[in-house]
């Protein structure tokens, strides 16, 4: 009885771990419409999407911060309609290989954190990384 239930405690906390490790939390299409705009409303569509793509590969908000700025409010109809678009595709698309790291090198030069990554695409002012580490985990 006590072995049954160890290994029905191990195979619980596997479970768990497992599931920490794989978990990504569902995004909001509102956040992620006004998360898009505010990392690419002048990227055009496909911008849009690779930023979407990055969203969609880390499954969590943590780093984008822009989507609580008034410029988003400024933003036209159609360019949040575009980015409503760009998320929807971005499910079905892989322009960034897999990327869960951007940034705009143009503005704001080579990102410290470039150095543990591999660049994966670039587009307009974006180029996309992915964490040297998420490679080996493939």
């Amino acid at each position: 009885m006590i072995i049954l239930c160890l290994c029905s405690a191990c195979v619980l906390l596997e479970s768990i771990t497992l599931a920490a490790k794989t978990h990504k939390e569902e995004i909001a299409k509102s956040v992620a419409v006004k998360i898009i705009i505010s990392e690419a409303a002048d990227q055009g569509l496909i911008g849009m999407i690779c930023v979407g793509e990055v969203l969609r590969q880390r499954g969590s908000i943590k780093g984008f911060y822009g989507y609580k700025s008034n410029r988003i409010v400024k933003q036209s109809k159609e360019v949040e309609a575009m980015a409503a678009k760009a998320w929807e595709l971005s499910a079905r698309t892989n322009y960034t290989k897999g990327a869960d790291h951007f940034e705009n090198i143009h503005e704001f030069g080579e990102p410290w954190w470039a150095k543990y990554c591999v660049k994966t695409y670039a587009y307009k002012d974006h180029v996309f990384y992915k964490e040297k580490r998420s490679l080996n985990k493939e």
